[in-house]
């Protein structure tokens, strides 16, 4: 008797150049390995050149909403290229959609356009799409292209899983066009009771299910266990993730920025001179030179604010790095103070304790839900002095803390990995189906 076929997994939505959301992917892929039949996995990128380089031993493609794209895009504005997207590209993928579904595949593949037909192929016949996990449906960022692969989706008649999310709020978004995307899909998982509130009130429909972020399957059971009982030792090592951040709320981006600097500057002094700490500046998005991100730089500002005595004591990590290498390297550090939540994730992860600094609201809900709402800072709100007096409390707070903080963490990884079972249950015709 013959191995049974394979399933065919699409993960869409994913961009391997960003750190956290390759922690995310990573996540998701263990999840789901353990919870369904062997797989074969396809990842649909938003920028597939940094990821087929970061990730070579993965089956890379170009995003749906981008197939039929870049004939057209070289030298045009970014705001032209929006239009010209939604007045040409949209109408052909949609038509490619419905021409698929009504059983005219060749017309649908001419339709798909000259780069399109194996992404759009693979998508259209795979057994189980999965929207990667992550932070999207929020109104920092725009979401065209986001909502163009929903809407193929829709078109095809291909159901769909959203992995864990922080989303919202939606107050200046398109929520008529959410509440299609959020109803439509076989199952919504949120990372927190805040995003799933926001996602009822508009979309009351919804399939949702509270889960930790994908990232905490990337976490080591013994490691944890072993970092309830660690010491805080004479000559700690504090690792720091920063990011630039053009969002303030409260004040312009440049002013901002500024006193975030001066804040972790003056973190980064307090550890050196106050309690005899290596600080090593290491982040998740970082080394690459086509990501539009480099906190590495970030870090270089804030070092060469410090004083020579302490930049003696501080190193910059500028490498990238896979996620479970910095993880690793997390595990050697005694606390981690991280701006970017998915560095707050993978040193939890490590078994490493966190001070985070909350640009938006998943990093307060991250250690909301670990019991320790005081172990974050807020970045509009941050000065020199709150960040001093905030790490100070930590450290004192450490010995009462680490094992339910740990301990906390462990039901975190359990809870990522139980999500692979609850897409497994959300798609379970396709994947009875597939398997004959």
């Amino acid at each position: 008797m013959s191995d049974p076929t394979p399933l065919r997994v699409a993960v869409i939505n994913v961009t391997l150049g960003n750190g956290g959301d390759a922690a995310i992917f990573l996540g998701v892929e263990r999840a789901l390995r353990a919870a369904l039949p062997p797989f074969e996995l396809t990842v649909f990128e938003t920028q597939p050149e940094v990821a087929r380089e970061a990730f070579p031993d993965y089956d890379v493609r170009t995003g749906l909403s981008s197939v039929a794209w870049p004939q057209i895009a070289r030298g045009i504005p970014a705001r032209a290229r929006r239009a010209l997207r939604w007045l040409t590209v949209r109408p052909r993928l949609l038509a490619a959609a419905r021409a698929w579904r009504a059983g005219r595949r060749g017309a649908a593949l001419r339709l798909a356009g000259s780069e399109g037909p194996d992404s759009f192929r693979t998508v259209a016949e795979a057994d189980v799409v999965v929207s990667t996990g992550g932070t999207y449906f929020v109104p920092a960022y725009w979401l065209g292209l986001r909502y163009l692969e929903f809407d193929i989706l829709q078109a095809l008649g291909q159901p769909y899983v959203l992995f864990t999310q922080s989303v919202g709020p939606f107050d200046t978004m398109p929520k008529e066009r959410l509440r299609r995307i959020f109803e439509g899909s076989r199952l919504m998982m949120l990372r927190g009771k805040e995003s799933e509130e926001s996602v009822l009130a508009i979309a009351p429909e919804t399939n949702t299910v509270v889960r930790a972020d994908a990232a905490f399957a990337l976490a080591d059971a013994d490691a944890l266990a072993a970092a309830r009982t660690r010491e805080w030792p004479a000559s700690p090592l504090v690792a720091i993730s920063v990011r630039d951040w053009p969002h303030f709320v409260t004040v312009d981006a440049e002013a901002g920025m500024a006193r975030y600097r001066e804040s972790v500057a003056a973190a980064a002094t307090h550890l050196v001179r106050e309690h005899g700490a290596r600080v090593r500046f290491l982040s998740t998005c970082q080394g690459r030179p086509k990501y539009r991100y480099d906190d590495s730089a970030v870090a270089l500002d804030i070092v060469a604010l410090l004083p020579d005595d302490v930049r003696a004591r501080v190193e910059v990590d500028r490498a990238a790095h896979h996620p479970v290498a910095i993880r690793d390297a997390y595990a050697e550090a005694d606390l981690v103070i991280a701006t970017r939540m998915h560095a707050a994730i993978l040193a939890l992860a490590a078994g490493t304790p966190v001070l985070g600094i909350a640009y938006e609201f998943k990093t307060q809900e991250l250690l909301d839900t670990l019991g320790l709402p005081d172990w974050v800072e807020d970045i509009e709100t941050i000065t020199p002095g709150t960040l001093v007096a905030r790490l100070d409390r930590v450290v004192e707070a450490l010995p009462a803390e680490r094992a339910a903080l740990f301990e906390g963490v462990e039901a975190m990884r359990a809870d990522a990995m139980e999500a692979g079972a609850l897409v497994a249950e959300a798609l379970a015709d396709r994947i009875a189906a597939a398997q004959g």
